[in-house]
């Protein structure tokens, strides 16, 4: 199927292109554009380059700061694989990057940009929170407690990417500044939250009653939640979904062709709802899932910047959802690993960020570079 024009995508809602609602930040559309052309070797090959390229010049900074590069990275790996809880903590702390990155991955393929994962996720937890220890309910049995606030934080995250999706169709805004916009929103919407409408009247700081009997259970033999096991097994149903299901099809199709998606009697603008709903859905089960399986209570600090980091993590996945649960566990593997180093050898706390954003420097270069090698314009 072929790419059309940009003078067509750009009359369609939700395009990539132009300044229709849909349209994105040129790095994620490029990767959206080329994500899987020329083979599922290339595909895979660039982002392992770019991972490799990164870690080369992370090197280089890490012997002008004066430590041994190959001791600095034995150390990252020794922490991840034969740590005490390296293991346990990568699990935990790729669960979110996962589960908002497979919402990316899903609303990117059909070309819709939205950046507001960490809006959604916040939105989540705060409903699900208020869901969890509010009067009447915290008292119920533990599995229902926990299933409900489950649903509650997956449909206010739902509810909250939709409502960009909206404004989008509706409207015509642009759904990446739209999606933008209401993370500060979500983040006002917090911090009154945790000031006033949940707080802990016996707490001196601004945060929510303990979660209590909602807390999730660890996987047996680790001290992981369940949130990972959940993020994991929803890995091969988004693959099948794209793969297998009619409405994956529909979601690639409209990606690549929405003039003939919307011929063919298939509304464009139910495409766009259905992939925002998809990944807010995602994002704000993500948001419950670390309040109810990390932190306990939910604070105003809640915040911590993962629906932006699941956003490198969905173009290191190449939109693929099993590339997405890949680069989910190695970039929080990555984090994990420089944070015993950091400790270990004394290295500045910026440098995993500077290494991240090579990484995808790197993948756009490699895009660029294999498109050229193919003639591509």
């Amino acid at each position: 199927m072929t790419v059309e024009t940009a003078a067509t995508r750009s009359t369609t809602p939700g395009a990539s292109s132009g300044s229709g609602p849909g349209s994105g930040p040129g790095f994620a559309a490029r990767v959206a554009e080329r994500a899987g052309a020329g083979g599922p070797v290339v595909s895979i090959l660039i982002p392992v380059l770019a991972v490799v390229a990164a870690l080369a010049v992370g090197g280089v900074l890490i012997a002008f700061d004066g430590s041994n590069p190959l001791s600095v990275y034995r150390e990252i790996v020794s922490a991840v694989l034969t740590g005490n809880r390296g293991f346990s903590d990568t699990a935990t702390a790729a669960t979110p990057l996962i589960l908002i990155g497979l919402g990316y991955a899903i609303a990117y393929r059909a070309r819709v940009f939205t950046i507001g994962g960490e809006g959604q996720y916040l939105i989540g937890a705060l409903a699900g929170t208020a869901w969890v220890t509010g009067a009447g309910l915290r008292d119920l049995p533990r599995w229902p407690l926990i299933l409900s606030g489950v649903v509650v934080a997956t449909l206010a995250g739902a509810a909250w990417s939709g409502l960009a999706g909206w404004l989008g169709v509706r409207f015509g805004a642009n759904v990446v500044i739209s999606s933008l916009m209401l993370v500060y929103i979500a983040d006002s919407a917090l911090a009154w939250g945790v000031r006033d409408g949940i707080r802990d009247p016996e707490s001196f700081v601004n945060q929510s009653r303990q979660i209590g009997r909602a807390s999730l259970p660890e996987l047996p033999g680790t001290t992981t939640h369940i949130g990972f096991a959940i993020a994991i097994a929803i890995v091969p149903l988004a693959a099948v979904l794209m793969a297998r299901h009619r409405g994956g099809f529909r979601i690639t199709a409209y990606g690549h062709n929405p003039s003939a998606l919307d011929a063919n009697e298939v509304s464009n603008r139910t495409v766009i709802i259905l992939v925002m709903v998809i990944a807010g859905a995602l994002a704000g089960l993500a948001g419950i899932v670390e309040t109810t399986g990390v932190n306990g209570r939910l604070g105003a600090q809640a915040s911590v910047g993962f629906g932006f980091q699941a956003i490198i993590v969905a173009l290191l996945g190449r939109l693929n959802p099993v590339g997405v649960g890949i680069a989910g566990l190695g970039m929080a593997g990555l984090t994990i690993g420089f944070e015993s180093a950091q400790r270990e050898f004394d290295l500045p706390s910026s440098l995993v960020g500077v290494i991240t954003a090579l990484i995808v420097v790197f993948v756009v270069v490699g895009d660029a570079l294999a498109g050229r090698a193919r003639g591509d314009r």
